[in-house]
């Protein structure tokens, strides 16, 4: 394993060294129900044909068209087939057999009239008011999918109507890549546990509840959790730890403080950075690399909205990667600005805001109130993060501007 390290890129640069980089993890040979929310590593076709017999496509009577042409034609009623029971015996020229949505179309019939263009007649026998078409409410054996079909091909996210479309075809196991096993170690003398009673110069750690949430959308999963303070001992065996893992998350400590150890104690553990700082607002102390076992690492910064910003900008790509998906930024589109916006500086910015969708069904975007990276209450309300390029001037009401989705539009 061998990295050109890149010092500061802009994220552009690191989406294209990701794509080079991540290749999918391990297969895993799971029932349908266990594979709902992994990518499938090979294809999965249909094992019986689909429907798997002739089946009624309504409530009605199976009849040859030959008998009821000359309507109103009638004929003697010779039983009825639920749906669910075998099928019955062949039907007889002059006779008919009521059937339920789903039941198996007896032999010899060739249409199923409704029950609504039928009426019960004296004597056993059912009057048919409309003239049938051959093949009428008939769904064939095989007329939605045959067996070797491909119900969803690699590379596909199973949804739970995807595992219920491989249900229907016959499908009990398929391949599909193993979820990445996911570490996540905060650092910080300051931080303690949300919800404890907080001393002078202590905060809340709030990092991992973001980050366990985001890891888990994202298709991974969490399997080791530490918290450490800025001393090196113990900060040394969490990450030790945490590189057995697939993915290595860590927070906080990355930057260039006095108590910013995070980067020399992976360094010693034999991590190599793919990415050292980014040339990104927020954000600048992320780091990317890969320990010596294969981890990958994400150093990412302690302030909570510089930590999830990275996460979904570099994180869940990865993560998409390890699970046979392309790693690609994420989903960006152009809106009109409904405030006006600062211009901005040096480094490209990523700033928390809300989407919606105008009368006209067009996107529009608005900046929130927000006071930097350590700001956590501005990003809870945020539905997108607004794109500013580097040395953009002042945009005004109206504009264009790219963001950054991260949910449903506001209403």
């Amino acid at each position: 394993m061998s990295f050109e390290t890149l010092s500061f890129p802009r994220a552009e640069a690191v989406w294209s060294a990701l794509a080079q980089h991540v290749r999918p993890g391990r297969l895993r040979d799971l029932a349908i129900e266990q594979a709902i929310g992994t990518v499938l590593g090979a294809d999965a076709p249909a094992a019986i044909d689909y429907p798997p017999y002739d089946r009624a496509a309504m409530d009605g009577y199976a009849v040859r068209t030959s008998d009821a042409g000359g309507a109103p034609a009638r004929l003697r009623l010779a039983g009825l087939v639920p749906a669910g029971a075998a099928a019955s015996a062949a039907l007889e020229s002059g006779t008919c057999i009521q059937v339920n949505t789903g039941a198996v179309v007896p032999g010899g019939a060739d249409a199923v009239v409704p029950v609504e263009d039928a009426a019960p007649g004296d004597n056993g026998l059912v009057v048919i008011n409309e003239a049938p078409r051959p093949g009428q409410h008939i769904e064939r054996r095989g007329a939605i999918c045959a067996r070797g079909d491909i119900l969803a091909p690699v590379g596909t996210r199973v949804t739970c109507v995807t595992a219920a479309a491989l249900a229907a075809g016959g499908v009990a196991r398929v391949q599909a890549f193993a979820r990445p096993q996911v570490a996540l170690v905060t650092t910080g003398s300051e931080l303690v546990e949300h919800g404890s009673r907080l001393q002078h110069g202590q905060i809340h750690e709030t990092n991992s509840l973001a980050l366990s949430e985001q890891i888990t959308r994202a298709g991974g999963e969490v399997l080791y959790q530490g918290r450490c303070a800025d001393e090196p001992a113990a900060l040394h065996a969490a990450l030790e730890l945490g590189l057995a893992h697939d993915v290595l998350v860590v927070t906080g400590g990355m930057s260039k403080g006095t108590h910013d150890l995070a980067p020399a104690q992976l360094e010693s553990l034999g991590v190599q950075w793919l990415v050292s700082g980014l040339d990104l607002k927020p954000g600048k102390p992320t780091r990317i690399g890969r320990g010596p076992s294969g981890c990958w690492v994400l150093g990412l910064p302690g302030n909570p909205v510089s930590c999830a910003v990275c996460f979904t900008l570099f994180a869940a790509p990865l993560l998409a990667g390890l699970q046979g998906l392309a790693v690609r930024p994420p989903a960006m589109l152009s809106g009109w600005l409904e405030e006006p916006m600062k211009s901005n500086g040096l480094r490209p910015m990523f700033q928390p805001g809300v989407w919606r969708t105008n009368g006209l069904r067009e996107a529009c975007v608005r900046p929130l109130p927000w006071r930097g990276s350590g700001d956590p209450f501005g990003l809870a309300r945020a539905n997108a993060l607004i794109y500013r390029p580097s040395n953009a001037p002042a945009a005004v009401e109206g504009e264009q501007v790219s963001f950054v989705v991260l949910d449903t539009p506001a209403l």
